[in-house]
């Protein structure tokens, strides 16, 4: 019995042991730990075939190697010319099967780009770019126009997308055609600049990351070409979307590879109305487009409230020209007023403290608003400060070169003292030496009245100081004077914790050009100069950091960089950059020399 059992258990064993062999042999795939899938989908097929003439089917199938999703047709695969009832995009199998519900246009090229609109059913790699090209006609259209896209200030890439579409010059006639018959009054713009707001273009891609585009398998013939920000994805240029445009027409040329990218079984029907000499391709001639953003914002009133009684806040859309006026409608009433640096913040005194109602008129160019404002007494302001309040603008460590500044919380009238008198005194705390200076009232609010002083002392290098300013040296608006004394306590830099940028600037053109010391990444803007001429400029006590620098045509002269403005024909401004990153230590100078070119 003993020997039996012994016997069937070594059968057992024998059999699992058989068993776990065979699965072993008949398991696939990777073992656990294996490399993963990175590979996009491959094109394996077509139906009708890639670049088909003659094509009247109802729908057309992608083969692959691997089983496949769509991803977002919607906004990743484009048609052109768009169609008014869009395809149905499913899968079957390994195929993509796209389903045509529109009424073909006789004698065209269609053209389907998958811009990442297909994805590996496991892994999710995308196939970043295919096209599928068709004709109802005998022949494949073989013209292309290919360039690149650039925003217009930091000639980088569009981080947005950004759709690139071409008008061709017969739906520009036929557009201007009708306007014409609509409209007889006369215009000084042409009718077809409006084409793009209100017809969708024949032909559309979308820009790599790279900024570059390729709009494929055109019609002989010159385009209007545009590239927007299609928020509404509408393919028309709407009133707040950015836009880059060329001056004039752009003639399309001939694809160099436009054979070689269709199955040879199908290249007979490429450019077959094409003369001869269209297939003596050259090398394509990119175009570049800077892209800009126009904000057409209407001037209003952002928010008007009062800050506490007898103090008020205006915010504006734009910014107040330089003859705007904010007046109460009582003529016995009188406001001070400040401007910020941007010009969009009013900050308004009453004339009484105690005002908590008024009612005021906002006028500037082309603009008119009348305002009433009710104090609420249950709003609170953090930044509210009393009327005999003076607030240091000096931090724990002043730079040496630097002005002392003080602010208030009301605007001054004047001093209890005369600016000539030494009333501010000033400690020397390594050797307790004390000295006196004076204090001046500077930066006026209107109608009258100061919100700022200057303390006139220049300390030494690397010493620490305090300056004590007495009790009621400042009368405000409202005749109050300051109850307590300000004291400062602060550290003079040295000169050796900065470095200085010094540029030799050689400038080909007349036009005014500001030259801008910048961030490494071009988004803070630390000093500016305007120059017509060659010049040199010394970029002096600056921290230790990385720096560019920055120049812009300003072809208006308003000092700043205007954008683009495609209905008045208008490029944006200019913008180059040095061609190199300043990478600058403390207690360092550097010197260079920039021959300024701005291309075109």
């Amino acid at each position: 019995m003993i020997m039996k059992m012994k016997y069937n258990r070594t059968i057992l064993s024998l059999f699992a042991c058989v068993a776990l062999l065979v699965c072993g042999c008949a398991k696939e795939g990777y073992p656990s730990g294996g490399p993963k899938d990175t590979t996009p989908p491959k094109v394996l097929a077509t139906q009708p075939s890639n670049g088909a003439a003659h094509f009247a089917a109802k729908e057309y199938s992608i083969a692959f190697d691997e089983y496949v999703s769509v991803k977002d047709a919607e906004n990743n695969i484009l048609v052109s010319p768009p169609m008014k009832h869009k395809p149905e995009f499913t899968t079957r199998g390994r195929s993509v099967v796209v389903k045509i519900k529109d009424t073909l246009l006789a004698n065209t090229t269609y053209l389907f780009q998958f811009k990442g609109g297909i994805v590996d059913f496991n892994e999710g790699n995308v196939l970043e770019s295919f096209e599928y090209v068709f004709s109802t006609g005998a022949a494949i259209d073989s013209m292309t126009i290919r360039g690149r896209v650039l925003d217009a200030f930091s000639l980088n890439p569009r981080e947005e997308v950004v759709t690139v579409v071409a008008y061709s010059q017969q739906q520009l006639a036929e557009y201007d055609s009708l306007c014409l018959k609509q409209d007889t009054t006369p215009s000084l713009m042409p009718k077809t600049d409006s084409v793009v707001a209100y017809v969708q273009p024949m032909y559309i891609t979308r820009c790599n990351k790279d900024g570059s585009f390729e709009l494929n398998h055109l019609r002989q013939g010159q385009y209007l070409l545009l590239a927007l920000e299609d928020g509404d994805k509408n393919l028309r240029l709407g009133v707040d979307e950015a836009v880059a445009f060329l001056d004039t027409l752009v003639v399309a040329q001939h694809m160099p590879a436009a054979i070689d990218t269709l199955p040879k079984s199908d290249s007979s029907v490429v450019a077959q109305s094409d003369s001869m000499a269209q297939l003596q391709y050259s090398p394509i001639t990119p175009v570049s487009m800077n892209m800009s953003h126009l904000k057409r914002e209407v001037q209003r009133v952002l928010k008007a409230e009062f800050s506490r009684r007898g103090q008020l806040s205006i915010i504006t859309a734009v910014p107040l020209s330089h003859q705007f006026s904010l007046r109460p409608l009582s003529a016995s009433a009188s406001l001070y007023l400040r401007i910020s640096p941007t010009r969009d913040t009013i900050s308004a005194w009453t004339a009484s403290q105690s005002c908590d109602s008024i009612s005021l008129v906002l006028w500037d160019t082309n603009y008119c608003d009348t305002l009433s404002l009710q104090f609420q007494s249950h709003q609170k302001s953090a930044s509210q400060k009393s009327s005999s309040s003076i607030i240091s603008q000096v931090s724990a460590h002043h730079p040496f070169f630097d002005t002392l500044w003080i602010a208030f919380g009301n605007p001054i009238s004047h001093l209890a003292h005369s600016a000539a008198d030494s009333v501010v005194a000033v400690t020397n705390l390594t050797d307790s030496s004390v000295t006196y200076c004076g204090v001046r009232l500077i930066d006026t609010c209107m109608p009258r009245g100061y919100w700022r002083a200057m303390i006139d002392f220049r300390g030494k290098p690397g010493i620490k100081y305090q300056l004590r300013i007495p009790p009621r040296q400042f009368y405000d608006i409202y005749d109050h004077l300051n109850t307590d004394s300000l004291i400062i306590n602060t550290e003079f830099t040295k000169a050796e914790d900065y470095g200085n940028i010094i540029v030799s600037a050689n400038i080909a053109d007349t036009v005014p050009t500001l030259l801008q010391l910048i961030s490494e990444d071009g988004k803070t803007t630390f000093r500016q100069y305007t120059i017509t001429h060659d010049t040199t400029l010394s970029f002096l006590h600056l921290k230790a950091g990385k720096y560019r620098i920055r120049a812009i045509e300003d072809t208006n002269h308003d000092g700043i960089w205007t954008p683009g403005d495609y209905y008045c024909r208008r490029q944006p401004e200019r913008v180059v950059y040095f061609d190199k990153t300043l990478d600058l230590r403390a207690n360092w100078d550097m010197e260079e020399r920039w021959e300024v070119k701005f291309t075109e």
